[in-house]
């Protein structure tokens, strides 16, 4: 580890990140879809989240090919919002150092009541995860919920301290990308480790998330992965798509 990461360690320590940058990717900044996401995150983080709304790339971006099909630019567009994201926006607004946490939704994100784990919020959960060191250090990125997730197999499973040993963190891999944290390092990164590894073209960003941990090897931390919620829907963690109020944008 080099010195400058290992000072930018020991100020983390010092001085903790209290509050963090949320980026909403919506196509409508005043639509329903984002306030519905907007205040249910205000819901389970009150006071928390510094709360952004990100823009989709339009349609007739110069970056998208107009030869496409109509569904084939709008996952284009949905990939370019995440890499915009990502690569621009987050090192933008991080002002602290390259480990400091940003945290990524998509404009249907409902979560699971933290009651449900006897917590007040989930403030104190997410912060765990925060300051842990390999997660920090070496992942730089963990997901607050994930769709049809496989496990890796290990033991290496997290416990909320303070949610009576409910709320549980493992690692693994999936699809969605509806609700994830990432350092300002790794969002730098992460594009360009992603695009090494292309499933197909045109793909949708948690296809390109998927392929990359099932052929590098490499799984994240799921809060809250042994809840299913909600019930036979396939999404795990807190944090789920509201697919009875909004349908998907991207298909």
């Amino acid at each position: 580890m080099s010195l400058a990461l290992k000072n930018v360690m020991k100020d983390n320590q010092n001085q903790k990140q209290t509050k963090a940058h949320a980026f909403i990717i919506s196509m409508n900044c005043s639509s329903d879809r984002f306030h519905f996401t907007k205040q249910n995150i205000q819901r389970v983080f009150p006071n928390f989240f510094i709360i952004h709304c990100t823009k989709t790339i339009p349609l007739n971006d110069l970056r998208i090919d107009q030869s496409l099909k109509h569904r084939q630019k709008k996952l284009t567009s949905s990939l370019l919002s995440f890499v915009t994201v990502w690569t621009y926006e987050i090192p933008k607004y991080s002002t602290n150092n390259e480990l400091e946490w940003s945290f990524v939704f998509e404009d249907d994100v409902d979560f699971l009541e933290p009651s449900k784990f006897s917590l007040p919020n989930y403030i104190n959960a997410i912060q765990e995860l925060m300051r842990h060191r390999e997660i920090q250090l070496t992942d730089g990125m963990f997901y607050l919920g994930i769709c049809g997730p496989t496990y890796a197999n290990d033991t290496r499973t997290l416990i909320t301290s303070f949610s009576n040993n409910s709320l549980l963190t493992r690692r693994g891999y999936g699809m969605c990308t509806h609700a994830m944290g990432i350092t300002t390092k790794r969002a730098i990164s992460l594009w360009g480790e992603l695009s090494s590894y292309i499933p197909t073209p045109l793909a949708a960003v948690d296809v390109y998330i998927g392929n990359y941990c099932i052929r590098s090897g490499k799984h994240y931390y799921i809060l809250g992965a042994n809840m299913e919620w909600p019930p036979n829907t396939g999404h795990y963690g807190i944090a789920y798509q509201d697919r009875q109020r909004f349908r998907s944008q991207v298909w």
